[in-house]
C-alpha cells in the first residue's frame, strides 16, 4: 500500500505550509496550545441572493497533516496565523469545519468571529 501522507502530504506541507499556533478549547482532556504548519488558502466566492443580488465573501482554509497534531482538530479551536514571509498576519480564526481527506490529511475551514462574539 502507498503511504500518501508520507510521500506527498508531508513534503507538500513542508514546502508550502506556514506556521500557525493552535489553541484547543476546553475538553475532557486539556491540550496545551501547540505550534503546527498548514497550507493556507483564501479564495473569493460569489453568493447569489434574492432579487438578482449577489455578495462576495472569502473562504479561508488550512490544509494539515493529521499526524503532526497531538489530537484530531475540533470545531471551535482557535488558530492564530501570524505574518510569515510575504504573507500578512491573518489574526486568530476559529475552526468551523473539519474535512478529512482519507489520506492522512484534513482541510480546516476557518472563520473570523463576529465583533462581540
Amino acid at each position: 500500500m502507498i503511504d500518501f501522507a508520507a510521500l506527498a502530504l508531508g513534503p507538500g506541507i513542508t514546502a508550502f505550509g506556514r506556521p500557525v499556533t493552535v489553541t484547543p478549547t476546553s475538553g475532557k482532556t486539556p491540550i496545551a496550545p501547540f505550534a503546527a504548519t498548514g497550507v493556507w488558502t483564501s479564495r473569493n466566492v460569489d453568493l447569489s441572493l434574492e432579487g438578482d443580488k449577489s455578495m462576495n465573501t472569502r473562504v479561508l482554509t488550512l490544509g494539515i497533516a493529521l499526524s503532526a497534531w497531538p489530537a484530531p482538530p475540533k470545531q471551535g479551536w482557535a488558530v492564530s496565523i501570524p505574518a510569515s514571509g510575504f504573507y500578512p498576519d491573518e489574526g486568530t480564526l476559529w475552526i468551523d469545519d473539519v474535512d478529512l481527506d482519507g489520506q492522512g490529511g484534513a482541510t480546516l475551514t476557518l472563520k473570523k468571529k463576529p465583533p462581540g462574539a
